[in-house]
C-alpha cells in the first residue's frame, strides 16, 4: 500500500496540479479578452464604448486658428486651435478609455491625434505649428498623448482601429484632431470621485 501512494505522489499529484493549473490558467486568459467592436456603418465618425460595450459615437466641435491652413505658411508660427467653452459635453470616468474610428492607412498618412487642451478664459487650447514651406498645421508633441494602435478591419486602404492611450489619462479636456477643423471630437476625463 505504501508504494501506491508513494508512486501517486510521483506520478499522478503532479498532473492533477498541471492540470488544474492549466485549466486555471485558459479561465483567465477567457476572462480576460476585452470586447472588440464590429465596424459601425458610418465611418465619418469616431466612437467610444459605453458601458454596454455598443459604439457611441463623440460629439464634433469646431476649432479656430489665426493660422491659415489651407496656404502655405511663408515662416514658421507657432499659435494656437481653439475650442469655445470650457468643458467638452461628453464626460469619460475612465482613464483608460479606448476610442474607434476609420481612417487610410497611405504614406504620409497617419490618425487623428489625442491631445491635452487647456482650458483658458472660457476656451480650450493647444498649441499648433504652422511649417514654412508646408499648407496645413501641427500640433506641438508636447501635447499629444501618444496612443497604443490597434487594426481591427482592413477595407481596400481605409482601416478600423481601436486607439487607447499607453498611460492613464489625468482629469481634464481632450479632443481627437485631425485635419479637419470642423470635426474635432472633444471629451472630458473626469476622476471616478468627481461624479
Amino acid at each position: 500500500m505504501g508504494a501506491f501512494f508513494r508512486r501517486w505522489r510521483e506520478i499522478v499529484l503532479p498532473l492533477v496540479v498541471f492540470h488544474s493549473f492549466l485549466m486555471l490558467c485558459l479561465m483567465l486568459g477567457v476572462a480576460a479578452q476585452e470586447f472588440l467592436p464590429s465596424p459601425p456603418s458610418d465611418r465619418s465618425l469616431v466612437y467610444i464604448l459605453d458601458n454596454e460595450n455598443k459604439l457611441v459615437p463623440l460629439a464634433f466641435e469646431t476649432g479656430q486658428t489665426p493660422l491659415r491652413p489651407e496656404r502655405v505658411a511663408k515662416s514658421t508660427k507657432v499659435s494656437y486651435v481653439e475650442l469655445k467653452g470650457e468643458h467638452a459635453a461628453t464626460i469619460i470616468r475612465t482613464a483608460l478609455p479606448r476610442w474607434f474610428l476609420f481612417t487610410y492607412e497611405r504614406p504620409g498618412a497617419h490618425p487623428p491625434f489625442l491631445v491635452w487642451l487647456t482650458p483658458r478664459h472660457g476656451v480650450r487650447r493647444v498649441t499648433a505649428i504652422a511649417q514654412r514651406g508646408a499648407s496645413g498645421f501641427a500640433i506641438s508633441s508636447e501635447e499629444i498623448v501618444k496612443p497604443s494602435i490597434r487594426v481591427l478591419a482592413k477595407d481596400g486602404d481605409q482601416v478600423f482601429m481601436e486607439l487607447r492611450p499607453r498611460v492613464s489619462l489625468m482629469p481634464g479636456e481632450y479632443a481627437i484632431i485631425g485635419d479637419d477643423l470642423t470635426r474635432i471630437a472633444t471629451f472630458r476625463v473626469v476622476a471616478a470621485a468627481d461624479r
